[in-house]
């Protein structure tokens, strides 16, 4: 027996019966980064080494693991050479996420089912790369063989979104391909960032920016402008949580500050963002936006590679600096000021589940939903999907849980939903069998739906994407 095959992951009769029920039910991400410039053009990959290894520092990291030199890894070496490398490493990634998810890309998009070790790497070279030149592989016809019905790419501020508008006006393409608006770059701003932060709003907006005023009204013309072409969110990523309690005048001299060269210390920096964040928070509550945080990574640690590389390069940590007191400070900040709107909070470091969905429990109402995002990054693993959902559900509702997304740059990763949905059904299906939950299909198949569709398209309210039943 192949390793991806009808009952993969599914170990009881229950799991089985429950995946029935979601396995054909379309994917609504409402995160991810493709490239809305690719998904227009619908150009063909040229090679899987483009495909598989242009943009997924996942992979970047074991093959540095497994020795590899990184000229087959972000360098400048043969597209085969590279391909080779990661194959040959592929079987020994056992227990590693990327060894399920290659696998499922191999079985879902190539039809390939065999352990690539018993493959002649050139013949898989040769065989991958003439699939990915059928017209069915192109970039839109990837989403529709993958059920794809939304993607809510992330966006730059002062981006055009020229790339939006023409999916918007091609009546041939009925996928919604949404922006996201993602400021965090705007938000914490240093000696070193502020002026370039200015320059591009500037720039965008065609307005001059001499005042903290100037730069706030330059941003809110942008969430109208991202509101306008069809964005439903604005997601923004922090280390640390960011500060509240400053005053307007306080926040102008900060500001200020920066502006003529000066050094703010950490706290100051953080008190600057959470004003700005609150700022913000008003635009996006007064659209229905969801407001997305990612938080806690420590980004960019290895000095002389991200010097030669750059940034997401596969050199980000966990990180330990998520503080509870000062999160529940954040939300009750927002809530006072009338600009608390639907959230989803996703911690790095999965030792903050319980202290995320148990802060966000606080703020959550029949108005407002607060909640816990998906297992993040190091957490998207199958151990960290189950206990990501225990946690879930012991401290809130898991029947309200908005659901997978990729957060990815490949157009392959939506086998990811797939994975997750067995995940989900197995350990349902287990609970089930186990006497702990009752064998009730019309709830369970209820519920499992509305966490892999029906919850995000109530959260996103993009118009014409109807609830599946």
């Amino acid at each position: 027996m192949t390793l991806i095959n009808e009952d993969f992951l599914l170990t009881t009769e229950k799991a089985k019966e429950l995946y029935q029920s979601v396995k054909d039910i379309p994917i609504y991400d409402f995160h991810c980064h493709l490239s809305p410039k690719e998904i227009y053009e619908d150009k063909n990959y040229e090679t899987i080494t483009d495909l598989w290894l242009g943009h997924d520092h996942y992979k970047w990291r074991l093959m540095r693991a497994y020795g590899i030199d990184e000229s087959l890894i972000t360098g400048d070496g043969d597209s085969f050479e590279k391909f080779k490398a990661f194959i040959n490493m592929l079987p020994k990634t056992i227990m590693n996420p990327m060894y399920h998810w290659c696998y499922l890309e191999l079985a879902r998009y190539f039809n390939h089912f065999e352990g690539v070790q018993h493959s002649d790497a050139g013949e898989l070279y040769q065989k991958l790369n003439e699939k990915l030149q059928q017209p069915d592989m192109s970039p839109r016809n990837l989403l529709r063989k993958s059920n794809v019905r939304v993607v809510c790419t992330t966006d730059d501020p002062c981006d055009d979104l020229h790339y939006h508008q023409q999916l918007a006006a091609d009546d041939s393409f009925d996928i919604e391909v949404r922006p996201t608006f993602r400021p965090d770059f705007y938000i914490s701003l240093n000696q070193e960032t502020v002026h370039k932060a200015i320059q591009k709003l500037e720039d965008a907006t065609g307005a001059s920016i001499d005042s903290l005023a100037d730069y706030i009204k330059a941003l809110e013309s942008r969430v109208d402008y991202f509101q306008e072409h069809g964005a439903k969110s604005a997601d923004q990523s922090f280390t640390e949580v960011v500060l509240t309690g400053l005053s307007e005048e306080e926040a102008a001299a900060y500001f200020s500050d920066l502006k003529n060269g000066k050094t703010l210390d950490n706290s100051k920096t953080r008190k600057l963002a959470g004003y700005l964040l609150t700022r913000l928070a008003k635009s996006y509550k007064k659209y229905g936006w969801v407001m997305q945080l990612h938080l806690g990574p420590l980004r960019n640690n290895n000095t002389l590679q991200y010097e030669r590389i750059g940034a997401d390069a596969g050199f980000d940590s966990l990180g330990n600096l998520l503080n509870a007191q000062e999160l529940n400070q954040l939300f009750d900040h927002l809530n006072q000021n009338d600009c608390l709107t639907n959230t989803i909070i996703y911690p790095h470091n999965a030792n903050d589940h319980q202290m995320v969905q148990s802060t966000a429990g606080n703020f959550t109402s029949k108005d407002v939903k607060v909640q816990l995002g998906a297992a993040w990054w190091y957490n998207d693993t199958k151990d960290g999907m189950i206990q990501h959902l225990i946690d879930y559900a012991n401290i809130g509702l898991l029947s309200e849980f908005a659901g997978m997304l990729t957060d990815s740059r490949s157009l392959l990763s939506y086998s990811r939903h797939e994975y997750f949905r067995r995940i989900l059904c197995q350990l349902i299906g287990s609970l089930v069998e186990n006497g702990e939950i009752e064998d009730d299909p019309a709830l369970l198949e209820g519920i499992l739906k509305d966490i892999c569709f029906n919850n995000a398209a109530r959260l996103f309210q993009i118009e014409n994407i109807k609830e599946i039943y």
